[in-house]
């Protein structure tokens, strides 16, 4: 593959040729998937209404049977009976959810080894893919401690070794009723490891409500005024952060952005690579939707957007060259 242009043109042949064929044998799968959900959903509802007489006849059975207990005895057996409803109306609200992941991942195990042929050399996994040793010297994502992964992709494009994990990092305190949990980061790290070597820190953050200078790093101020009022730079090598954020750099890196829908994206360029921060609500990657059929291309050809989307930044930044800085 030489170009992006040559990625989208075989994903589109790698669709319509195989994956297309593959994914239409799902869609029985899928109507049977969507019909336990969707009766799960219904359950669900039922147990709302049902909670209140649930109690009130349970109540009303140790009034009338056991006259001799006081109200606190009574809240605390109709307590434990009650557990028993709340039980299964949990489950009723989990159980789609987890119908729905796994038909995905079943797709997924048939589909991406061949939808990844128009990337050659990238592989699909589960595992993650991004070791914490890399995300913390990013000084890009606050401390945390309670990692949740999900899709893990990871090749080479024009000598550049890419790895894009799609996460939850989270900080995690306390125990029992004093536990806390904070979410530090969801969306999609993106691992760049290029040929050219970077000496400094460049940061590229876009949480304007942080006015502080990091430690170490001073503000770098551009010329493009709309990129600014964005985005805050900080750099300790004001030459080299310049020499990287060009015009074509930042108009890359917002289509990243628009490309997955991100409510927000951050950089950290250093000497370790490039580690590139894209935050969404959203679940990425999916290519198998209970309400869509399985064979619908949107799906795919997102998926095949949000990748050109960062190999255009490589070409971009002509990561492949070992240039001196």
């Amino acid at each position: 593959m030489q170009n992006v242009e040559e990625f989208r043109e075989n994903f589109d042949k790698v669709y319509y040729n195989k994956i297309f064929r593959i994914v239409s044998t799902f869609d029985e799968a899928r109507q049977d998937a969507l019909f336990k959900c969707i009766l799960c959903i219904i359950g669900a509802i039922v147990m709302i209404f049902l909670f209140s007489p649930i109690y009130s006849f349970f109540n009303a059975l140790l009034v009338n049977n056991f006259p001799g207990l006081d109200s606190d005895a009574r809240g605390d057996i109709i307590g434990y009976i009650m557990t028993v409803p709340v039980l299964i109306f949990l489950g009723l609200v989990v159980t789609p959810s987890i119908v729905a992941k796994d038909f995905e991942n079943s797709i997924k195990k048939e589909i991406m080894p061949v939808l990844l042929k128009s990337l050659p050399s990238f592989k699909w996994t589960t595992r993650r893919s991004i070791t914490d040793n890399f995300i913390k010297k990013s000084k890009l994502i606050n401390d945390y401690n309670r990692v949740e992964g999900d899709d893990s992709f990871s090749g080479t494009y024009k000598n550049v070794d890419i790895s894009v994990w799609e996460t939850e990092l989270g900080k995690e305190t306390g125990s029992g009723k004093n536990r806390t949990y904070t979410v530090c980061f969801k969306g999609v790290l993106v691992e760049l490891n290029p040929k050219r070597n970077y000496n400094g820190l460049t940061l590229i953050k876009q949480d304007r409500l942080i006015d502080a200078t990091p430690d170490g790093l001073q503000q770098v101020n551009l010329e493009d005024i709309e990129f600014e009022k964005e985005y805050n730079v900080y750099s300790n090598d004001q030459i080299e952060a310049r020499y990287v954020l060009t015009t074509a750099f930042m108009e890359r890196f917002k289509n990243i952005k628009l490309a997955f829908r991100a409510s927000k994206i951050e950089a950290s360029i250093s000497e370790q690579g490039i580690l590139l921060a894209i935050s969404t609500n959203r679940d990425l990657f999916k290519v198998g939707r209970l309400w869509r059929p399985v064979a619908d291309y949107k799906q795919f050809k997102t998926l095949a957007e949000e990748f050109a989307s960062i190999l255009e930044l490589i070409d971009t930044l002509k990561l492949e060259q070992n240039i001196g800085m």
